[in-house]
């Protein structure tokens, strides 16, 4: 039996999306960029707001929350279905790129917000990736303490923590 996805109205969620056969193919800096140009594309285009995020080498996590018009698997559709075409033109592969489904929690305070964008910027020290959180490019850590990201930076909903 398929589980449903689960939507609360003007809900803010915490997301999990992983490569398929855990492939590490955000290791590659070029494919960890796209895929933050193609969410950054779509929050512009679907108006949701974006809390935080982190690209780790084979999955990425996003905290987001959807407008009244576009559901979060909506969402999630554009922006797994457009990378993985893309991802798949430019390698000239047939391949899938993403696991069938997401994962997601709705959060349901403040406190859990802070703790789930902790817990994404410090997913890099945590898988030895880095040794210090403001390090790791491809995280939202440093647009929360005022810094600009030296490669490519998307807006963000920043939160005050």
């Amino acid at each position: 039996m398929k589980l449903k996805h689960f939507f609360q109205k003007e809900g803010v969620y915490f997301v999990t999306s992983v490569t398929y056969l855990r492939r590490k193919i955000f290791l590659e800096p070029i494919n960890a960029r796209f895929l933050l140009a193609t969410i950054s594309y779509h929050r512009f285009i679907l108006e949701f707001k974006l809390f935080g995020y982190v690209i780790m080498p084979e999955h990425f996590h996003i905290i987001i929350a959807p407008s009244e018009k576009y559901s979060l698997s909506k969402i999630m559709n554009f922006i797994k279905g457009n990378f993985a075409r893309k991802y798949n033109q430019i390698y000239k592969k047939t391949d899938h790129v993403w696991q069938r489904r997401y994962y997601e929690t709705v959060l349901k305070d403040k406190k859990e917000l802070i703790n789930r964008i902790n817990y994404i910027h410090n997913n890099p020290v945590r898988q030895k990736l880095v040794i210090d959180v403001k390090d790791y490019e491809f995280s939202s850590y440093r647009q929360y303490f005022g810094e600009t990201r030296e490669k490519m930076q998307i807006p963000i909903d920043k939160f005050v923590l």
